[in-house]
Formats: C-alpha cells, sequence, structure tokens
C-alpha cells in the first residue's frame, strides 16, 4: 500500500516515515533494495560491454565475484548518496526557515529512493562504462527517459516532504524544492567536468 501511494504522489508514505515504529524497517529496505539493484546493473552492464577491470578482463572474472563486489560498493554508494541527500535537503529546509528534523528527513528521503531506481540503469551505464565508449545496449534508448521520470517523481515527492516535515506550507516547499535541485544540479555539473 505505501509503495502505491508513494507512486501516486500521496503525502501518506511521508507521514508513515515520520510516525510509524516499523518506518525504520522500510528505509533499510529501501536503501537495500536500491544498493543490490544498482550493483546488479553495473555488474549485468559491465558483463555487456567487456573490456578489463584493474587489468582483469571481465570475461574471466566469475560472475558471483563480480555481482557480489558490485552489489557491496553498490550499498555502500546509495548509503553515501542518501546521506548527502538528507543533507542536502537539511540545508533547504533550514533556509525556508523550517526546523531541521534531521531523523524526520532522513525517514523521508529513504521513502524517495524507489524513485531513483528508475534512473539506476543510465546510472549504472555510466559507472560501467568509467570514461569508455558504450556499445549498444538493449533498450538504451529507454534510460534518459526513465531517469527524467525518476527525478520528476523523485522532486514532487520531495515536496511532499517539506510540507509534511517542515510544517511552512507549499509556497516554501516549492522553494526549498527549486533550490535543492539547483544546489543538487550546480554539485553535479562540478563533477562531471
Amino acid at each position: 500500500m505505501i509503495l502505491v501511494d508513494l507512486f501516486l504522489l500521496r503525502p501518506t508514505p511521508y507521514r508513515h516515515a515520520c510516525e510509524s515504529p516499523r518506518a525504520a524497517w522500510l528505509v533499510a529496505a529501501f536503501l537495500i533494495a536500491t544498493g543490490v539493484a544498482y550493483g546488479v546493473l553495473v555488474a549485468a552492464f559491465q558483463r555487456a560491454m567487456g573490456g578489463e577491470i584493474q587489468g582483469i578482463l571481465v570475461q574471466d572474472i566469475p560472475t558471483s565475484i563480480l555481482i557480489g563486489g558490485n552489489v557491496v560498493s553498490g550499498l555502500l554508494v546509495v548509503v553515501a548518496v542518501h546521506a548527502g541527500i538528507t543533507l542536502v535537503t537539511w540545508l533547504m529546509a533550514k533556509a525556508i526557515g523550517g526546523p531541521g528534523l534531521v531523523i524526520g528527513l532522513y525517514r523521508s528521503t529513504a521513502y524517495l529512493l524507489p524513485f531513483g531506481m528508475l534512473a539506476l540503469p543510465q546510472v549504472a551505464v555510466n559507472a560501467a562504462a568509467a570514461g569508455r565508449s558504450v556499445p549498444p545496449l538493449p533498450l538504451d534508448w529507454a534510460y534518459v527517459p526513465l531517469a527524467a521520470v525518476g527525478l520528476a517523481l523523485f522532486l514532487a515527492g520531495l515536496f511532499h516532504v517539506y510540507v509534511l516535515t517542515q510544517g511552512r506550507g507549499p509556497k516554501r516547499a516549492g522553494i526549498a524544492v527549486v533550490l535543492f535541485a539547483l544546489f543538487s544540479a550546480s554539485v553535479l555539473l562540478i563533477f562531471s567536468s
């Protein structure tokens, strides 16, 4: 029910994140599911692209080692990204005069991770390519549109997070979402150049 409400952009899941004692389990589940999905996708794309990893041909690496290593690194990446999202969300909450409430933001932003899963194929292709040219991949035409939909859903969900956790109204919540998007885009531009 929570996932249905989440994708229908209702505020109920974010209220659940802040109030339910079971929310910690869902936070962990979202983090683990996203990390595992990311790791498996990176491994699949590495296998499809071929090449080398640390001087070893990808085709010579056993599948279990390739997937296992990528899942472990995927979990670490997702935890770090979620911590960064929480920090930026907190900064923008304070910028609009909200109380901050880091624990509520931490839990609520974890509920946004299923939206990020739509962007995982594009992110995983970029990670697997690591500066190499990308050969044609199955359904590669859909990766960017899926990422765009995931980003739009993420920002819409973030709006609900700000309204619910900061209690400052829709106008200030919208400003916080715009500030979040601008800050995140500027950081991505810095690191991509």
